[in-house]
């Protein structure tokens, strides 16, 4: 019996991040990394070395190439919607790093050429897949803590010396807000967290109120902290927290960016707790649930960020085969950018902001 064909993905930018996206494709067995394009030279020919995949001097080389059946797009956000849209054009599955786009106008373009063209796209959010998150959204969906009435989200940002060893050119892009769409913190890493303020409650967010500080560079770009984002869904009275501390002296355990993540459901009859994500401050369970007077510890959900990227992906794989769609949809994820985005606006303009508005 022959063996079914491999997916063949190419990467679209081989940073540092890349080292989580080819998990997936490298464990599954319908999958395959089998070309590479970087605008750094360097990084193509190392990238190529470490993967085994075919280095490719531009991207139109690598998207003419009737071999490769999908691409992964992990290019500064500026990149975004034309390679999206190129790759679309040549027929190839689309995975898009978060954020997709900088602007509305952009993803509406990304849009616009998916759509009645045979191929997937998808935008990578990996939050979404991270086991204690998936956790928490079951107990949640099977009622454990009654209708959720709030959503708080705490960022620490650790000592930026440790952890994952990021380069500075890839960090120099995300401080260009020109480039990056926002801030580094509230709109490139923001993204993940708007998401998860989406994730829990079905009803939309319908106003947004941020306050981000913005720290000048001595390189010319910014920094975005410290930072705090309120939101109110619609319907019943329920709301949302975002909030932002530098912690730059804060020693967080990490294999990834050294931050703590930590996430907050309360609802009408229950609590979860969620106290892991790219770091590890204290050592207690990942997941807590409160609820009728007792405490249930979730001690075994798989707790390495890593996970996240590698289920997302064989997910991604797996709808190409079966020719579905995959979270997050082009239109779920411009929801999310719509959030992100009034957030910079309320910030920017100091006064509430409603997501129509953007509209």
């Amino acid at each position: 019996m022959q063996a079914p064909r491999k997916i063949r993905v190419g990467l679209v930018g081989a940073g540092r991040i890349a080292d989580l996206q080819v998990l997936g494709w490298r464990e599954h067995a319908s999958g395959e990394v089998a070309a590479v394009y970087d605008a750094d030279a360097a990084v193509r020919a190392r990238r190529s070395a470490e993967w085994g995949a075919r280095p490719y001097d531009s991207l139109e080389d690598l998207l003419a190439d009737p071999a490769i059946d999908a691409v992964e797009i992990a290019t500064p956000h500026d990149l975004h919607a034309d390679h999206a849209i190129a790759a679309i054009a040549a027929g190839k599955h689309v995975s898009l790093q978060k954020p997709p786009t900088r602007t509305l106008a952009e993803l509406d373009r990304v849009i616009a050429a998916a759509r009645g063209a045979n191929v997937r796209v998808r935008v990578l959010e990996n939050f979404m897949w991270y086991p204690p998150h998936r956790l928490a959204r079951t107990l949640v969906e099977a009622g454990e803590i009654g209708d959720v009435l709030s959503v708080r989200i705490l960022t620490a940002l650790g000592r930026p010396d440790r952890g994952w060893d990021v380069p500075a050119g890839a960090m120099a892009w995300r401080m260009d807000p020109a480039r990056c769409g926002g801030g580094v913190v509230t709109f490139d890493h923001g993204y993940h967290c708007f998401q998860l303020g989406r994730l829990f409650v079905a009803d939309p967010v319908e106003v947004v109120h941020a306050f981000i500080n913005i720290v000048p560079t001595s390189d010319g770009g910014e920094i975005d902290v410290p930072a705090l984002v309120t939101w109110r869904y619609t319907g019943a009275p329920r709301f949302g927290s975002w909030e932002v501390v530098p912690s730059f002296e804060l020693e967080v355990r990490s294999r990834y960016y050294p931050s703590d993540e930590r996430l907050e459901l309360r609802g009408t009859r229950g609590v979860i707790w969620v106290s892991r994500c790219t770091g590890k401050l204290l050592d207690e369970p990942p997941v807590v649930l409160y609820r009728d007077g007792e405490t249930r510890a979730f001690h075994t959900v798989e707790t390495d960020w890593a996970t996240s990227f590698r289920d997302a992906t064989r997910d991604f794989i797996d709808a190409i085969i079966e020719q579905r769609d995959t979270p997050l949809t082009l239109v779920d994820a411009r929801a999310t950018l719509v959030f992100a985005l009034a957030a910079q606006r309320s910030a920017r303009e100091r006064r509430e902001v409603t997501l129509a508005e953007l509209e």
